[in-house]
């Protein structure tokens, strides 16, 4: 509020007391909301799922980690310091983990650089199934369990034209399912394996805000398009009851990489709801079982790493997993 000078002092005072005491109405405010938004934030030492993930717990490279219910601590379970290991997914017997690496530092930014690895639940009998460009491919990633194990999903070939492919479990015998311009990626399976969503743009060349959620028969026909809101979204999932697909949406350009918030379009009702809606980085959604709960890492404002959360569907009871102070990331709960 601007006071002139010769506003006459027995308003101008009056005037200037009332300021004072808006401003500090608005500044307690300001503490009760972040502290209101804090509060909302719970710790979760616990869970009632086994979570496998990959965090960066040596300061050199990250390995994968797996802590099984009632525990409080992971067991690190892959040991290469050559290599970042993440993406680890187990499969639907309990009995395997699929998992890619990367030389170290370069982690989940450069797909050209992945080769995809096999192992057992428990960390013994690692192997390569796919080498970087294997089949010829300039990049491949996002490999995804089918429902009964018997089948692999992934993104491959062209760097500027991947497209969708399902493997045998081995990762041999690659069948193309998409014949698409632009980029197809972020494949994943509906729970009884007859569909398939995935990320895709209608054109050539592909803009931020050209990325759309798919879905798609397992056999690549009946395309249907999932969103059309003009912007950036990724990384979609099927709900355990197939009922519901969570994926990842770039909402803000409001930073370096940008704002980005989970969202869910209910297949039956066709309505689209915010799970979270903040200024966070909150990445790729993981359904619990059960559905009850998403898992997801997050990079919090203000901090420096991610950590690994888990949220109701409705975007209530938001978990911090880990209280450490390592960057905990790409979470499966099983």
């Amino acid at each position: 509020i601007f006071i002139r000078y010769n506003v006459d002092m027995r308003i101008k005072t009056p005037i200037k007391y009332l300021v004072l005491f808006v401003s500090i109405v608005l500044i307690l405010l300001v503490i009760k909301n972040q502290k209101k938004n804090v509060e909302n934030v719970k710790t979760s030492t616990s869970t009632g799922e086994t979570i496998i993930f990959d965090s960066k717990r040596n300061a050199q490279n990250f390995e994968i980690y797996i802590r099984s219910p009632g525990e409080t601590q992971p067991k690190q379970i892959t040991n290469n310091s050559s290599y970042d290991s993440w993406w680890a997914k187990i499969s639907p017997d309990k009995i395997r983990v699929l998992f890619y690496r990367t030389p170290v530092g370069i982690h989940d930014r450069d797909y050209s650089q992945t080769s995809l690895w096999m192992m057992n639940i428990d960390g013994s009998n690692q192997r390569m199934l796919l080498p970087q460009h294997a089949f010829g491919w300039d990049l491949h990633g996002h490999a995804e369990w089918s429902p009964d194990g018997s089948m692999l999903i992934m993104f491959g070939g062209k760097k500027l034209s991947p497209q969708i492919f399902i493997t045998d479990n081995e990762g041999k015998n690659p069948k193309q399912l998409t014949y698409r311009p632009g980029q197809n990626l972020d494949p994943s399976w509906s729970p009884d394996g007859k569909s398939i969503t995935f990320v895709a743009c209608l054109n050539a060349i592909c803009f931020p805000s050209d990325y759309e959620i798919f879905t798609m028969d397992n056999n690549g026909q009946n395309q249907m398009r999932i969103t059309d809101d003009k912007l950036r979204d990724h990384d979609p999932y099927y709900s355990p009851d197939g009922q519901t697909i969570a994926w990842i949406t770039k909402t803000s350009n409001k930073n370096i990489i940008g704002v980005w918030n989970i969202r869910s379009k209910n297949i039956n009702t066709q309505i689209i709801a915010n799970v979270t809606n903040d200024d966070a980085i909150n990445s790729k959604p993981d359904w619990s079982p059960d559905g009850s709960r998403i898992y997801f890492h997050r990079l919090t404002p203000g901090k420096n790493r991610f950590n690994i959360f888990s949220v109701r569907p409705d975007g209530t009871e938001l978990q911090e997993i880990f209280s450490d102070q390592y960057n905990n990331e790409y979470p499966q709960a099983e």
